[in-house]
């Protein structure tokens, strides 16, 4: 296929999806979300049928040592339903210690990051297939802390056949400000 006509069909790579509603949060007009000491952020009109999977690159930095939490959202509904389920790795750069974790049954979120002693935050993850009704997978994510304490590896899975349009990061208490962008993979 030529360059001119990947472009006429959509262009290359990744396009910055512009969610239809924020809450808790702002759009800088072009889809990167900005937030401030929120304990959840969400937006809303951010999967459809256009893309398959989506790239999402944020960065927190906490109130304290608090989890993130990712739900999957729907007509502007939260989706807490156990069928989330996670596992992974982590690694503590200065001790070299490894830990490897695994919530072994439904939860009602999927852990993003634990933090310590609010430290920021940031890192990427994939989601495919968020839009359509089949299973939901969170292919690969990562995240450093900044004090270079720790670094994780996770895979994630939603085990039920439910579309989605849209997410909610939310903390287990305290708060978040960042940022986070959602990048739709053209097909």
């Amino acid at each position: 296929m030529t360059k001119a006509r990947d472009l006429a069909n959509g262009g290359f790579g990744l396009v910055l999806v512009k969610p239809s509603s924020v809450v808790n949060g702002t759009d800088n007009g072009k889809g990167t979300v900005s937030f401030s000491a929120a304990s959840s952020v969400s937006l809303n009109g951010v999967f459809s049928s256009t893309y398959d999977k989506y790239l999402f690159q944020y960065s927190f930095a906490p109130s304290g040592a608090i989890n993130v939490l990712f739900r999957f959202r729907v007509a502007g509904s939260d989706n807490s339903t156990s069928n989330y389920y996670y596992g992974g790795m982590s690694s503590g750069w200065s001790a070299g210690a490894t830990t490897y974790y695994n919530s072994g049954s439904g939860q009602t979120s999927w852990l993003m990051m634990p933090t310590a002693g609010g430290a920021e935050n940031n890192g990427s993850f994939i989601v495919n297939d968020p839009f359509s009704s089949t299973k939901k997978s969170h292919v690969f994510g990562n995240w450093t802390r900044a004090n270079n304490a720790d670094t994780a590896l996770t895979g994630l899975v939603f085990d039920a056949t439910t579309s989605f349009d849209a997410f909610s990061f939310i903390t287990s208490s305290g708060t978040i400000t960042g940022t986070v962008s959602v990048y739709g993979y053209n097909k």
